[in-house]
């Protein structure tokens, strides 16, 4: 999918000027037939899609271990070493980095369309990537703490941008958010169709969804500093219930990219999956969580461990355990996630005592990337409304809990049956409500959204994980990402962070607990 939207993008390169001046017709230093400037059109998707491949692949996998969704298997190997904390400036950097691919590909691309748009009165497209563009900032920020943001994307004028605090990048993406439903409010310029990979706004309705988006990123980033300022916290989220009322996203409109089963149009954690099968297991962590309450979402998420028998048997496996201490047979992320690509014990791909057949691939190939789900949308406005902070009670947070549980075991094709009413989950009998709602959120963002689900982890302290048995942190636990080499090596205003190269154990700004 990147690459064939890459190549998107390059051909933009080579569309034709409609229009020309008169005294450039003979001028020799410019070329027709390939304008400096791409539109819009096709440089908004391929923002979209790259955030995509970032935040649903190698990211996705990263958080997922972090926040303990995943273990290694015994012969794994492809990602023992973030199980174990072996996390390094060079991890996530070189060519495919995801650092970088944010910044000069993603971020860059929602920039031009920012910057070309204002100029063309495009206003639509160009709210559509001040959104976008929030969302990117605030998954890098929440990775890495201080990073560039007010003098980032503008070569022109610096290529050693400033690092930004935390607590300003916090209060530039509300004033984006605001810049976008401004802009969108404007009603000018074109209608982004199927050029918006994620809504395909191809009228007003499908721009108020955006503003809804707005308005629900809004709330999340607000919610964010719960911990560490909570009077401006609370401050935000009752002005923004002031300004808008309960209008948050609805059902049906969660933020998320669709796929195909075309070569490299496939899920990015499919794909990962793909080219290197048996790395990921269930952690013991969510196994423990679930399996008290009998989730009815268990056999979605996770693989019977030997594949063969009628009953199922889940084998779970402590993060950080060395290959030869992990149990032969485990259970593997669910076909709904990898479809066919497992390999345990003799069975590797479709068979019959598997379960798992050739539709369950196409599917798991197709699954959407979600950048932000409805039944997580629902979780923050209970959060909110749990805390005394929401300036309406229109809603009620236990019926806000109920639907986003609902909605996430929609999504994963189960029925909630009983589960709502059992001891450890019905709302009404949790004497800690927020450690409910955010416990319930970690449990929808399985396999959706790594990253969110240790975010969250981080902030709240929910659900408390696991020190990993083989640690390389002193048996401390990561609280940050390490800032990448190429950072450290071209961008001098690095030092102003007062991080060390490698650091994973200072907390970002947000992070009091």
């Amino acid at each position: 999918m990147k690459r064939i939207l890459l190549k998107a993008v390059l051909l933009s390169l080579f569309v034709g000027l409609n229009t020309a001046c008169e005294k450039d017709y003979l001028d020799i230093n410019t070329d027709p037939n390939n304008p400096s400037e791409a539109d819009i059109n096709l440089t908004l998707p391929a923002g979209q899609a790259q955030v995509a491949f970032i935040v649903g692949g190698q990211l996705n996998i990263l958080g997922g271990i972090l926040s303990q969704y995943w273990s290694i298997p015994r012969g794994g190997n492809q990602f023992r070493t973030w199980d174990q904390y072996n996390i390094t400036s060079s991890t996530l950097d070189g060519q495919g980095g995801q650092f970088a691919n944010f910044y000069a590909g993603a971020l860059q691309d929602f920039q031009y369309v920012i910057n070309q748009g204002s100029q063309q009165n495009e206003w639509r497209m160009v709210g559509i990537s001040k959104i976008m563009k929030a969302y990117g900032f605030g998954v890098l920020t929440d990775l890495y703490g201080d990073i560039p943001f007010s003098e980032a994307l503008d070569a022109d004028k610096t290529i050693i941008p400033k690092y930004d605090a935390q607590k300003d990048i916090y209060a530039g993406l509300q004033a984006l958010l605001d810049e976008a439903k401004t802009d969108i409010a404007k009603r000018q310029g074109r209608f982004p169709g199927t050029s918006d990979m994620l809504y395909q706004a191809g009228n007003e309705a499908g721009m108020d969804r955006w503003i809804r988006l707005a308005n629900t990123l809004k709330l999340k980033f607000y919610l964010r500093m719960s911990q560490v300022d909570p009077t401006a916290a609370r401050t935000g989220v009752q002005a923004l219930y002031a300004a808008s009322g309960t209008a948050f996203m609805r059902t049906g409109e969660s933020l998320q990219l669709v796929n195909g089963t075309v070569t490299n149009s496939e899920n990015p954690f499919w794909q990962a999956n793909f080219r290197s099968p048996n790395n990921l297991t269930a952690s013991t962590t969510i196994g423990n969580l679930m399996q008290p309450n009998n989730d009815p979402r268990i056999p979605v998420f996770f693989l019977d461990a030997d594949l063969r028998t009628p009953e199922m048997e889940y084998v779970f496996t402590p993060n950080g355990t060395t290959s030869t201490n992990t149990a032969v047979l485990s259970s593997y992320p669910g076909k709904y996630f990898i479809g066919q690509r497992f390999a345990n014990g003799a069975i590797n791909g479709t068979a019959a005592t598997s379960g798992v057949t050739t539709s369950d691939d196409n599917a798991a190939k197709a699954r959407p990337v979600v950048f932000l789900a409805y039944e997580e949308s629902l979780l923050l406005r209970a959060e909110a409304i749990a805390r005394g902070w929401a300036g309406t009670t229109a809603d009620d947070p236990a019926k806000l809990y109920n639907e986003a549980i609902t909605a996430s075991m929609t999504r994963f094709g189960v029925q909630p049956g009983d589960y709502l009413t059992k001891p450890g989950v019905d709302y009404t009998k949790q004497t800690d409500k927020i450690k409910a709602i955010i416990t319930q959120k970690y449990l929808a963002l399985y396999g959706l959204n790594g990253v969110e689900a240790w975010v969250e982890q981080r902030r709240t302290g929910f659900p408390a994980p696991t020190l990993p048995v083989v640690n390389l942190t002193g048996n401390k636990f990561m609280k940050r990402l390490p800032y990448v080499d190429s950072e450290l090596q071209r961008n001098p205003s690095i030092a102003t962070t007062g991080i060390a190269p490698g650091d994973v154990l200072t907390p970002v700004w947000w992070d009091v607990d």
